[in-house]
């Protein structure tokens, strides 16, 4: 009987200790913790970063950023002192370079803003307030005082849509196009 004394004993400690635990965690005199909300990350700043994307081995663009701020969300990336090319497929190229722009992390579309400014490999311009390269579709968009020049034509328009080549332009509200000796 002596060991079921002991294992009795052993018993009744222990709930008196979970009883004490308990009253103490639960007693009004307890300090309360109060909990604070997490702290909100600050967004990530990298400098002289460069990004590519690469479809089935062959580089659809790249960038080259004095400075670049991804959201907290890392959707879109804020990019500042931009340089870069955006590549056809038949391997022209066009190298951009923009004072500001973003970059969607996922669609991986690019927004030129602030001086925004492209040259193909065959001497064609881009100038507009904001040009858009489109990567799902490997088009750009030029919006806002948009102007192509390519060989002796000049097109202006509110908004054109091209390959990167500049060879086929879709142009949209206030087009012109001059050739040869009407230009201004």
């Amino acid at each position: 009987m002596t060991g079921n004394r002991k294992m009795l004993a052993v018993f009744l400690g222990c709930i008196c200790i979970l009883s004490g635990i308990i009253y103490w965690l639960t007693h009004e005199s307890a300090p309360k913790q109060e909990y604070a909300a997490p702290p909100t990350v600050a967004n990530r700043a990298m400098n002289n970063s460069t990004l590519e994307e690469t479809k089935d081995g062959k580089k659809s663009w790249e960038l080259k950023i004095a400075t670049m701020e991804l959201d907290e969300k890392k959707e879109n990336a804020l990019l500042k002192g931009i340089e870069g090319k955006f590549y056809a497929e038949d391997g022209r190229v066009m190298t951009v370079t923009a004072d500001e722009g973003t970059v969607n992390m996922k669609s991986k579309n690019i927004i030129l803003t602030k001086n925004p400014k492209g040259v193909t490999t065959d001497n064609g311009t881009v100038t507009a307030d904001k040009v858009t390269w489109l990567n799902k579709e490997r088009l750009v968009v030029a919006e806002g005082h948009a102007k192509i020049t390519k060989d002796d034509v000049v097109a202006t328009a509110d908004k054109a849509t091209m390959d990167v080549g500049i060879d086929k332009a879709k142009l949209e509200a206030h087009a012109k196009v001059t050739k040869g000796e009407q230009q201004p």
